[in-house]
């Protein structure tokens, strides 16, 4: 199985678990990625965004709430991207920062589905940005979550990325296939809960012990 991206946009990424097969429903993380070089940053008790590029707004809400939910579970203080920027407001930079601003977030937490694939095709098309900046990827995503796209295909291909705002950094980001993901709500639901538990062992997370 081969990852190929959209021209222009970023290297290839190769299907590392390509041998495990594509028959099992669960979500596998194929690379994950955290700056070596990066002071430690510990989200614990912050708050942070949830945030899913999607043009279905009844979906994008299901989804953030699951994943601010998982958030919160870990130490974090989750908050869904709906509750603080309607979907008009989406594709607009500015009032985008103003809201994310208002609220007092020091985190984003971005999915996004960047690719799917059927299960005779051996290449995968992925569209992503690939910028190490939060407003650099949310100029490009939040433009092409909500134009038209692919919505077939039995696995999906979701990139999930952890920023910091001040400074605005990539602390962590990771790609994922989900075998069989049915309903978009429920693979951003699976795919949040397996990207949290990354996050916590990456140590930007701690659960609360009880």
């Amino acid at each position: 199985m081969r990852l190929v991206s959209r021209p222009a946009l970023t290297a290839s990424w190769l299907c590392a678990a390509a041998a495990a097969g594509c028959a099992t429903p669960a979500t596998l993380f194929q690379a994950t990625w955290r700056d070596p070089g990066a002071a430690p940053v510990v989200l614990t008790g912050q708050k942070v965004v949830a945030l899913v590029m999607s043009a279905d707004e009844p979906q994008r809400r299901r989804a953030e709430d699951a994943l601010a939910g998982e958030i919160t579970a870990r130490g974090a203080r989750g908050v869904a991207a709906w509750t603080l920027l309607p979907a008009a407001d989406v594709p607009d930079e500015a009032k985008a920062r103003t809201a994310l601003a208002a609220a007092g977030a020091v985190g984003v937490v971005t999915m996004q589905v960047v690719g799917r694939q059927d299960l005779d095709d051996e290449r995968v098309e992925v569209r992503s940005a690939g910028y190490r900046s939060f407003w650099g990827n949310y100029r490009w995503s939040s433009q092409v979550a909500f134009s038209p796209g692919r919505s077939h295909g039995p696995q999906a291909w979701v990139e999930t990325r952890v920023h910091s705002l001040d400074p605005d950094a990539l602390l962590w980001s990771g790609r994922s296939r989900t075998a069989d993901p049915g309903e978009a709500g429920g693979l951003f639901g699976e795919v949040g809960r397996a990207a949290a538990a990354e996050m916590e062992k990456a140590g930007l997370l701690t659960r609360a012990r009880p």
